[in-house]
């Protein structure tokens, strides 16, 4: 749920708040580069609120990453992981865990290909918006 590097790419030559460049164009300086972004902690949704995968604030988010869950047979770790990893700018996923069970939830998500539109669609349901 924390995407705002990856908002101000979608949202070039706009003047919304997702177009607020906070990151000097990291994304894209790493992709010219060759240079990999390691995602840390990446089920977190904010510094201080914790993880949204069963979060009831994220309901929206839950339900979409649940049904893909079903599809793909993994758990909404693993459909976290893969949202990740199917972004072009191959980033490497530290998932911020010491829990073997996360470990393993987590780790079957690289196995899965998310579709571009199931990619988008839990975007979306991560409550970011598109131009």
């Amino acid at each position: 749920m924390h995407t705002g590097m990856i908002d101000n790419g979608m949202h070039t030559n706009m003047t919304d708040d997702a177009s607020i460049n906070h990151d000097g164009e990291l994304i894209e300086y790493s992709r010219r580069k060759n240079i990999t972004i390691q995602a840390w902690s990446p089920f977190q949704y904010s510094n201080y609120g914790g993880v949204f995968i069963n979060e009831p604030k994220a309901e929206k988010l839950n339900q979409a990453l649940q049904k893909l869950a079903d599809k793909y047979q993994v758990t909404k770790n693993g459909i976290a992981v893969a949202w990740i990893l199917r972004h072009p700018a191959n980033f490497q996923v530290l998932i911020g865990t010491m829990n073997p069970e996360h470990i393993v939830e987590s780790v079957a998500g690289s196995d899965v290909t998310l579709t571009r539109q199931e990619w988008y669609d839990l975007y979306l349901a991560a409550g970011n918006s598109l131009p």
